[in-house]
């Protein structure tokens, strides 16, 4: 059990646990409206003092991330995402949902902000970011072995989303999250047809656990390089299984058109 009489090192406690609590969030897929453990539960789950928890709680509440409530806590959404949500995602969403084709744009927006946020975080990730980081490339590697495709497609977003976390950068963070649904929309695209292919999942665990290991070494470099490499798999590989796909329609068209009439 956490506890601490210093001032400073009660700070540095308040952020740990700031953290393992918007860890806790992402792995559990709440989402806004979603209920938190109770306080006695979630000091135990993070082994943590319920003066420590109540901190970071008040914390989280004044960003906006929760909403305290006397029946119990409840996720909230910061305002910043909340504007950035409307003004970017929101207009996007029913384009992208209607175009699959659109995928690849994602793809191309998720390199630049990924790749940004990786080599940021090599720099500034803390060692409690890269435990977050890790729980969330077990937790997806947890979700495989379940085969809950949709869960697994959440973990893959949080993942890259504790990478952002990681980086310290407030903008960067938030400009991800407000498209938090469109990149979760474009990894559950990207893994119906990646997963098609045989031992993909192996290879994206390999460029995942790249992309940990450089963070977690503090080379921004090579965590840009492996960043890069991932998105340009994924999106190379999307649009190989798109051309076949098309083709294959285009002979079942012509076959169907060409036929002899019996």
């Amino acid at each position: 059990m956490i506890s601490t009489a210093d001032p400073s090192e009660s700070r540095r406690v308040t952020d740990r646990v700031e953290r393992a609590v918007e860890a806790l969030i992402a792995e559990r897929r709440l989402s806004v409206g979603d209920r938190l453990p109770a306080e006695r539960t979630l000091a135990l789950q993070l082994g943590i003092s319920r003066n420590s928890l109540r901190e970071a709680l008040m914390r989280l509440a004044a960003r906006g991330r929760i909403a305290l409530r006397r029946g119990g806590n409840i996720i909230a959404e910061a305002p910043e995402t909340r504007w950035t949500h409307v003004t970017i995602a929101d207009p996007l969403a029913p384009v992208v949902a209607g175009n699959p084709g659109f995928g690849q744009d994602v793809l191309e927006v998720r390199r630049g902000l990924e790749g940004q946020a990786a080599y940021h975080a090599a720099l500034r990730a803390l060692p409690d970011d890269i435990d977050a980081i890790r729980r969330c490339f077990d937790a997806l590697a947890d979700c495989h072995i379940k085969g809950d495709a949709a869960a697994e497609a959440h973990a893959d977003a949080a993942f890259h989303l504790a990478i952002a976390d990681a980086s310290h950068n407030a903008v960067l963070r938030s400009v991800m999250s407000s498209m938090f649904g469109l990149l979760q929309s474009s990894i559950s695209e990207s893994l119906d047809k990646l997963y098609n292919v045989p031992r993909t999942f192996e290879r994206l665990s390999d460029q995942h656990a790249a992309l940990l290991d450089a963070i977690a070494r503090g080379d921004a470099d090579a965590a840009l390089s492996a960043s890069d490499a991932h998105i340009i798999f994924v999106a190379d590989t999307i649009r190989t299984i798109d051309e076949e796909r098309a083709r294959r329609a285009r002979a079942d068209s012509l076959r169907r058109t060409t036929s002899p009439r019996i």
